[in-house]
C-alpha cells in the first residue's frame, strides 16, 4: 500500500511538472513573438533602402549599366526575410525564401548560358549551381517548420 501511495504521488508529480514546463515553454514562445519596435523599425528601414537600390539597378538594367548578378534582388530577399523573421511572419519568410530561390534559379540558367559560349568557367557554374541548392534547402527547411504548430 505504501508503495502504491508513492507511485501516485510521483505521478502526480511528475504530471505537475510536465504541465508547468509545457506552461513556461508556452510562454516563453509567446514572449518571442513580441518584436523589439526598435528592430522591426531598422528592419523596415534596410528593406525600404533595399527595395530602392533594386529598383534603381533595374532601371539601370534596362539602360544597359546595371548589374544583373542578381545581387540587388538577393540583398531584398534576405532583408525581408529577416523582417518577416521578426514579426514572426512564416508567409512571408517562404515568400522570401521563394524569391530568392528564384533569383540563384535565374543565375545558374545565365552562368550555363555563358558557360556554352566560354564566358563562364565550370567551377562558377558549379558555385551558382551550390547556392540554387542552397536556397532550396532554406525554402523547404522553412516550409516544413510553417507545418508544425
Amino acid at each position: 500500500m505504501k508503495h502504491l501511495s508513492t507511485l501516485v504521488i510521483l505521478a502526480v508529480l511528475l504530471l505537475a511538472a510536465n504541465a508547468s514546463m509545457t506552461q513556461t515553454l508556452q510562454t516563453n514562445a509567446a514572449a518571442g513573438a513580441i518584436s523589439n519596435p526598435a528592430i522591426v523599425g531598422k528592419l523596415r528601414e534596410i528593406v525600404s533602402i533595399r527595395q530602392k537600390l533594386a529598383e534603381a539597378n533595374e532601371r539601370a538594367v534596362q539602360n544597359g549599366k546595371g548589374e544583373t548578378d542578381g545581387r540587388y534582388e538577393l540583398a531584398l530577399a534576405e532583408a525581408r526575410l529577416q523582417l518577416a523573421r521578426e514579426l514572426g511572419q512564416r508567409n512571408e519568410q517562404v515568400a522570401a525564401l521563394k524569391d530568392a530561390l528564384k533569383v540563384q534559379q535565374r543565375r545558374l540558367e545565365d552562368a550555363k548560358r555563358r558557360a556554352g559560349v566560354g564566358a563562364a568557367s565550370p567551377e562558377e557554374v558549379e558555385t551558382i549551381r551550390a547556392a540554387v541548392l542552397e536556397a532550396e534547402v532554406r525554402l523547404w527547411r522553412e516550409q516544413n517548420s510553417s507545418k508544425r504548430p
